[in-house]
């Protein structure tokens, strides 16, 4: 049997959905079933293709890139752990850019890639839990720490780094956006950044002492192994 064979992933037949159907959770409703049918069934069926090829993509690249066998990975239980939980992100996801960042970290943890495992489901959650925009953001503050280090306030940083993102947010949605990578430990964010207009803050005279030689906006340790770990550069034979 050719590699390519072994790995290929297997055609999903109609049974899969009469499944479903025949467990009775869908017939209770009037015309469910054929909804189910016409507007679900569909793109998750395409989406659970293209997620099988990347996953045997992701093997063979490991095999030719790492020497590791098929044997190997299957008994490794980290790896499907880690590929079980991806399995579930990608099937519940419509982006291409977060699929992208699940086979990347698929082969990322094939390769034993030096971070915990517990971390690395911590982050296959967060590629659920985040949108592209948030990894753009994150990427951005990563690539220019030299640009944002001198930077004061959350408006100064939003004209930085909003023509990094393909839809300008608000100012609203790009602190947001901020004080979600934070809260995901991913990036940290000072307490005497200047906020945007609009709401009454402290003279910066109120304050006991202020440091301009520090950043107020800087991505953390665990910002820098979750980037590493979505990272396809990994991957390159």
């Amino acid at each position: 049997m050719a590699k390519g064979d072994r790995l290929a992933p297997p055609t999903p037949s109609t049974g899969d959905t009469a499944h479903l159907v025949a467990s009775g959770i869908l017939s209770l409703v009037p015309g469910a079933p054929e909804l189910f049918r016409r507007i679900v069934t569909p793109p998750l069926e395409k989406r659970h293709n293209a997620w099988m090829q990347d996953v045997a993509n992701a093997i063979e690249k490991l095999e030719s890139n790492r020497g590791l066998s098929l044997e190997e990975l299957t008994n490794n239980e980290a790896f499907a752990s880690i590929v079980l939980q991806a399995t579930y992100v990608a099937i519940r996801n419509h982006h291409e850019e977060k699929r992208r960042a699940l086979a990347s970290s698929i082969y990322n943890a094939g390769a034993a890639i030096d971070i915990e495992t517990d971390l690395q489901l911590t982050f296959v959650r967060y590629i659920d839990e985040l949108s592209p925009s948030h990894i753009v953001l994150l990427r951005a503050i990563n690539d220019r720490y030299s640009e944002i280090a001198p930077l004061k306030s959350y408006e100064n940083l939003y004209q930085l780094l909003r023509t990094n993102l393909t839809n300008s947010p608000t100012h609203d949605v790009f602190k947001m956006m901020c004080l979600e990578l934070q809260g995901r430990g991913l990036i940290r964010i000072s307490q005497d950044i200047e906020e945007f207009s609009g709401i009454y803050e402290a003279s910066a005279l109120l304050l006991e002492q202020t440091r301009d030689d520090l950043p107020r906006v800087i991505i953390s340790e665990v910002g820098q192994q979750f980037l590493k770990f979505i990272s396809s550069d990994n991957s390159v034979a």
